[in-house]
């Protein structure tokens, strides 16, 4: 993937704000946070959170853990997700 494509797609992620609300508590609380914990978190249903959720986890930004049937979420570290940290600390 090109630059501009990877710029694109960290602006396709940010410009949802649920999406945005998820990745910055994900990367300022440097723990893992399960679903229920995430949509207290954001100000969301669980039903919406497990749908952003599952399109970071697909776009390889976030990592999940499963524990029993809970799953937490931690962010990846891949470069997109380091992208996306970067413009989350400009924009705060």
């Amino acid at each position: 993937m090109n630059q501009v494509d990877e710029s694109v797609l960290v602006m396709k992620i940010l410009c949802n704000a649920h999406r945005l609300a998820i990745m910055q508590t994900l990367c300022t609380r440097k723990e893992e946070l399960c679903v229920n914990q995430l949509a207290d978190a954001v100000g969301i249903s669980q039903s919406l959170a497990s749908q952003q959720l599952s399109y970071l986890h697909a776009r390889g930004v976030i990592e999940g853990h499963r524990y029993g049937q809970t799953i937490c979420y931690v962010p990846s570290d891949s470069p997109l997700t380091k992208k996306i940290g970067k413009v989350l600390k400009a924009v705060a």
